[in-house]
């Protein structure tokens, strides 16, 4: 007991967190060891490391201050810190390398360590505003000291490398990764205080931090977001007016202005009687005053959702409008007495669910994406049941689509940030050389699709072929008057295409034992003497389209062979768009009589 007694302050603080001070240290052991290459780690499993045990530091730290602040018996504060230690750990590992996920759960148990303590019966506001005052402090010295003391070492050894040619080797790694992992959580840890119930109090002395804190409550602070509140109201009443949907832009927007204005709210509470008048105005008013906004973020959400599915960020828009919502019910069922516990406790408890399960942002978000592309697909009608339907069924086909279709392309690189891809298998089970047949990885999946991890194609299949072109389609069968039906194929301005999706286009083909040429604005059936040729300048140019009667969309436009009205007759079918704006390629048919006229 006296050796305890006799310890200095800080280390005998850091006795009272024995789990967070446990795994700060392994941490940082097993990081040096991978710096100075006695282990190696993949940058994915160093970071899953990473993620996992700064979990389970910040669940144990908020489990001790829990066990702690109820004076549990030590078996019981042990067991609780490893518990929660062991869950945060658990649900990280299961994210994978989804490290928005990861923060997010970081997020949320950051905002437990704020309010673990003082949710009891005994505790009071004043204290909780007292603690996270400290605690706040607390991290600020810490971060302080970091940069204080690693930097001093960083620069003396940089110096004595300059003046005696000192080989230092990955000791800056060394200082740095011991620093942020070890000493600076240490630090904080020891600074934490160890009397949870010291109520705040105004002074009519008040010290450094109380002027400071004030000043910059009523003279900066609360008046900007006041403004900026007024602004946001103005463009409400604007919408309503002109009635238009508000800019997608406005979601991060009002989250920012939210989480601000939530965080200054907490910190003015001791002030809320005896602030300026735009303080004490603001304690009122402020989740009031955020009604209208949380209907602006509202609709911009569900608008996007509706456009382009959930995301994980329209996901948190939507889960934050929620808590806000949640809040103004809350003001409004216990008549404007608002619990400052009450705000970190529920979004602590909202960040972290969010975080895994199948109710989670990463789960819901790939169903949305796979119901999105499903969609898409069968509006293009390019699936059946549940199975891509292409013509060839090739990943080649697929990749001309994922170029030309901005949407596709979108949702495949959501799905490849969420690491779904492989719930795309079904989908190209159909597909012979699908790119999920062999457990690859996801990057070299995405690759196989046409996409780069940024989300950016590969290359146009236009210019580049695939790498085996598939056979052109196409029939050539007696038809009675006209003994010759060829096609279909596609007419475009740089040459004539043999199938309707992924063929490459060539001022040459063959369709059913028939060659095809495109020349300028004519295109000729046969060769020598039984060959016709029909004139497209009615087709390609805008003015002889003003002289022309225009087709109706979904019609046919038939073209006599210029040999003849009887030779041969070219039929055209018009795409569902008008002919003054003119599609990129037509579907084409020729009946043709494949003898040669008899001279009269």
């Amino acid at each position: 007991m006296k050796t305890v007694l006799n310890l200095p302050e800080q280390v005998r603080s850091l006795l009272r967190f024995p789990i967070p001070v446990a795994i700060a240290t392994s941490l940082a052991v097993l990081l040096n060891l991978q710096v100075a290459h006695i282990i190696r780690m993949s940058d994915t499993l160093e970071s899953q490391v990473i993620f996992a045990c700064s979990a389970a530091f910040l669940a144990s730290f908020a489990a001790h201050l829990w066990a702690l602040s109820r004076n549990l018996a030590t078996v019981w504060n042990l067991g609780t810190a490893l518990a929660a230690a062991g869950a945060a750990a658990a649900i990280q590992s299961a994210h994978g390398d989804l490290y928005g996920q990861s923060l997010i759960a970081l997020f949320g148990l950051a905002l437990a360590t704020m309010c673990t303590a003082h949710l009891r019966r005994a505790g009071t506001i004043e204290s909780f505003w007292r603690f996270n005052l400290q605690l706040g402090i607390a991290i600020g010295m810490a971060l302080g000291a970091l940069l204080i003391v690693c930097g001093g070492l960083s620069l003396l050894l940089a110096s004595l490398t300059f003046l005696f040619d000192f080989t230092v080797g990955n000791s800056h790694a060394h200082i740095w990764t011991t620093g942020a992992v070890l000493f600076a959580p240490l630090f904080a840890l020891s600074m934490v205080p160890v009397e949870f119930d010291q109520p705040f109090a105004l002074s009519p002395n008040p010290d450094l931090i109380e002027k400071s804190v004030s000043t910059v409550l009523n003279f900066a602070l609360v008046p900007l977001i006041l403004v900026y509140s007024v602004v946001l109201h103005i463009y409400a009443f604007k919408i309503a007016i002109v009635r238009s949907m508000p800019k997608g832009e406005i979601g991060w927007l009002v989250l920012a202005f939210g989480a601000i204005g939530t965080a200054s709210y907490m910190v003015a509470y001791p002030w809320r009687d005896a602030g300026y008048r735009p303080v004490r105005w603001f304690m009122r008013s402020w989740f009031w005053l955020m009604i209208l906004p949380t209907v602006l973020l509202m609709l911009a959400v569900w608008q996007r959702i509706g456009e382009y599915g959930v995301t994980p960020e329209r996901y948190c828009l939507v889960l934050f409008a929620l808590w806000l919502a949640a809040m103004v019910a809350y003001l409004g069922s216990t008549r404007g007495r608002m619990d400052l516990r009450v705000i970190p406790a529920s979004l602590a408890i909202g960040l972290v669910l969010s975080s895994f399960g199948p109710w989670g942002s990463a789960a819901t978000s790939v169903r949305s994406q796979l119901a999105q592309l499903q969609r898409v697909l069968d509006k293009a009608k390019l699936l059946s049941d549940g199975r891509l339907k292409l013509d060839p069924p090739r990943v080649a086909t697929f990749k001309y689509l994922v170029w030309s279709n901005e949407r596709v392309a979108s949702i495949l690189k959501s799905l490849y940030d969420l690491g779904a891809l492989e719930r795309l298998a079904p989908i190209f089970s159909s597909v012979t050389d699908s790119p999920f047949s062999k457990h690859q990885p996801p990057a070299v999946q995405l690759a196989a699709l046409g996409l780069t991890k940024w989300g950016e194609a590969i290359e146009s299949p236009v210019s580049v072929p695939p790498p085996v072109p598939p056979e052109p389609i196409g029939i050539s069968v007696d038809t009675g008057a006209y003994n010759r039906l060829i096609g279909p194929f596609w007419i475009t301005r740089s040459g004539l295409i043999g199938c309707d999706f992924g063929c490459p286009s060539s001022a040459n083909l063959e369709i059913g034992g028939t060659s095809l040429a495109l020349s300028g604005d004519f295109v000729t059936a046969g060769r020598n003497n039984d060959a016709v040729s029909f004139d497209l300048t009615t087709v390609f140019d805008r003015k002889s389209q003003e002289r022309e009667p225009k087709a109706q969309a979904a019609q046919t436009l038939t073209l006599n062979a210029r040999e003849g009205r009887n030779r041969a007759l070219l039929m055209i079918v018009l795409p569902p768009t008008p002919m003054d704006n003119p599609p990129l390629k037509f579907e084409s048919w020729i009946l043709l009589k494949s003898a040669p006229l008899a001279k009269k």
